[in-house]
């Protein structure tokens, strides 16, 4: 029995998850600071040394490991679309799709949290093994969308 296919959805859904640790971010810095955020230009760096001075040192870290975390998501924003796009064009079977959609988002979700969360070396590896869990299942669903689109080329000639 053939599922219908949310995958496409996981796109919209991913951007909100991005969004997520800039957000949080940003209430770090307004509960420090007496609900203030400057949004005149936030990616100054005279912005940036301001909330240094101006926030606690494990609040400011926290900080800047949330936007890091928003940072990396909306860098892998692209290769997520591509994945998700090249499934659908592939016609791969709606399972897979929501299977793979699901499973990146969950462990981008995970990464983001164990991104704002660790404060160690030793931790910081999990958190690199979740990231490179979620580009090797974007590469496997890329790679099997390919070898429908090969195989598609070869019937045609």
């Amino acid at each position: 029995m053939a599922s219908t296919n949310y995958s496409i959805y996981a796109i919209p859904a991913y951007f909100v998850l991005a969004m997520l640790p800039h957000n949080y971010a940003v209430s770090l810095i307004k509960g420090a600071n007496n609900g203030h955020w400057d949004n005149t230009n936030p990616r100054s760096p005279a912005l940036h040394e301001r909330i240094q001075k101006s926030t606690p040192a494990a609040i400011f870290g926290r900080y800047g490991r949330a936007e890091a975390a928003h940072k990396n998501a909306m860098e892998n924003l692209a290769i997520f679309s591509t994945t998700i796009i090249l499934g659908n064009m592939a016609e791969l079977p709606a399972g897979t799709l929501n299977t793979v959609a699901g499973l990146y988002l969950a462990l981008r979700a995970i990464y983001t949290l164990a991104y704002i969360n660790t404060v160690s070396l030793k931790y910081s590896l999990v958190r690199t093994g979740l990231w490179a869990s979620s580009i090797v299942l974007c590469f496997y669903q890329i790679v099997r969308a390919g070898n429908v689109f090969a195989s598609r080329s070869k019937q045609s000639t």
